[in-house]
């Protein structure tokens, strides 16, 4: 008996090693949601989700995508680990109103299914500098290097090639029933819950493997970023890079005009990593950078040695030429970043605020300056003469006055008689630490 129990869960076993209960098989449904450019954040994103689901075994992977395009590095990171995947992936270009272009056309190509929501759009893949420029031989060896990739893609997807070249050669682009007509999808749906019961019961072939989706009833989960890829995801933004540089040289013009750790040292610095960080994945122009932080040292250096303001104005002009090139590229050194929907530039209207903020705090800090220099001065020898005090108490041949709020010793002027406890005095000489006082009336 126990010989045939034996020999019965080997049986067991062997059949459910030998049956399609690997990866790909299982029953729930992995939703990730890429909303924005394509970014390592977004890439890290993404893989992660992908190997989550083949630990999990889960049935499939949804991606629903809505981007202007992104970095080239990033997206064939995405694409690769979509290919290379045994899972299946399907792309949900959503929601309404929702566009997969530049690299997002190469995303949703690579899918083993590709759906579109109503409303939305997919095309517009050529490709652009992260500068705004590129040498005409450039240009050409990335569309057609970008050409061939998507041909590929749609080869081994059964899709369009001949649209999908055009989207990267001639920037079309194309509505969710026209990329339906055209073959470039695969169906429309609304929605993830639309999407997994038009699927429900079609075979993917995956490396070989047929793959049947059971997906009607099938458990979502959904996964989301981390607040550091989220924190990464916000910085990759020309925008935000140059505003974080422009507060740090706010934050520490305030520092440095009062000085002592506080707030605005605090946020000051914290800027600056925050800048250092976008800056490492955005390519700027460093010599722009040099020259904004250039004016920050040239106002901290008016505030301790006073130049009627030579060097503020120096300042000024330093903050807007580094504004002007902060994200102009050497042309030697603009890299062919493909494919890539926006130029990675801040928008003029944002320089504008940004440059006539710095300029109107600078001047009103210039006009501070010089306002407080014309001022009597309140500590030093410049601050006690003539300053008028009260005797406090005597001791021998000296007196203890009190003097702006301070305690000194203080002896009369030659000829001039004693002082008693109560007499008003005025300061007329230092001597050490002694002033010399004499008597004023009462009042």
């Amino acid at each position: 008996m126990r010989r045939r129990l034996l020999y019965l869960l080997s049986f067991v076993a062997l059949v459910l090693l030998a049956s399609p209960l690997s990866l790909g098989q299982g029953h729930e449904v992995i939703v990730a949601r890429v909303d924005g450019a394509i970014d390592p954040s977004v890439a890290r994103y993404v893989l992660a989700t992908i190997r989550q689901a083949e630990i999990q075994g889960a049935q499939l992977v949804v991606l629903v995508l809505d981007t202007p395009g992104g970095l080239d590095v990033s997206m064939r990171a995405i694409v690769q680990a979509m290919i290379r995947s045994p899972l299946p992936v399907a792309v949900l270009v959503g929601p309404a109103g929702a566009r997969a272009a530049s690299a997002g056309v190469f995303i949703a190509y690579a899918a083993d299914v590709l759906a579109m929501a109503p409303s939305t759009n997919i095309g517009a893949a050529h490709p652009v500098a992260l500068g705004g420029q590129m040498p005409e031989d450039e240009v050409e060896k990335a569309t057609s290097d970008a050409a061939a990739y998507i041909r590929s893609l749609a080869q081994a997807t059964g899709r369009n090639a001949d649209w999908a070249a055009q989207a990267v050669r001639q920037s079309v682009s194309a509505t969710a029933e026209e990329a339906l007509q055209l073959h470039v999808i695969d169906l429309i749906a609304t929605d993830v819950p639309d999407l997994l019961k038009k699927i429900d019961g079609r075979t993917v072939n995956k490396h070989g493997r047929s793959i049947i989706l059971d997906t009607s009833e099938a458990p979502l989960q959904e996964v989301v970023m981390s607040l550091p890829e989220q924190l990464v995801h916000m910085l990759i933004n020309p925008s935000v890079t140059y505003l974080l540089l422009a507060v740090a040289v706010w934050a520490l013009i305030a520092e440095f005009s009062a000085p002592g750790i506080s707030l605005p040292g605090v946020i000051g610095v914290v800027c600056l990593v925050l800048f250092a960080v976008s800056a490492s994945i955005i390519p700027i122009n460093w010599a722009g950078a040099g020259l904004i932080i250039l004016s920050l040292i040239f106002f901290i250096m008016d505030l301790n040695a006073p130049t009627h303001g030579v060097l503020t104005i120096g300042g000024i002009a330093t903050f807007v030429l580094g504004s002007l090139l902060l994200f102009r590229l050497p042309r030697s050194f603009q890299p062919a970043v493909m494919p890539q929907a926006q130029v990675w530039q801040a928008p003029v209207w944002l320089l504008v605020v940004v440059i006539g903020s710095t300029s109107a705090i600078l001047l009103l800090a210039l006009r501070m300056g010089v306002k407080a220099q014309k001022l009597a001065p309140v500590t030093g020898r410049g601050a006690l003469l003539g300053a008028v005090g009260r005797v406090t108490s005597i001791q021998g041949d000296l007196a203890t006055v009190q003097v702006r709020g301070e305690l000194w010793s203080a002896r009369p002027l030659e000829n001039e008689p004693k002082l008693k406890k109560g007499d008003t005095v005025r300061v007329t000489n230092i001597e050490g630490l002694t002033l010399i006082v004499r008597k004023e009336d009462k009042e």
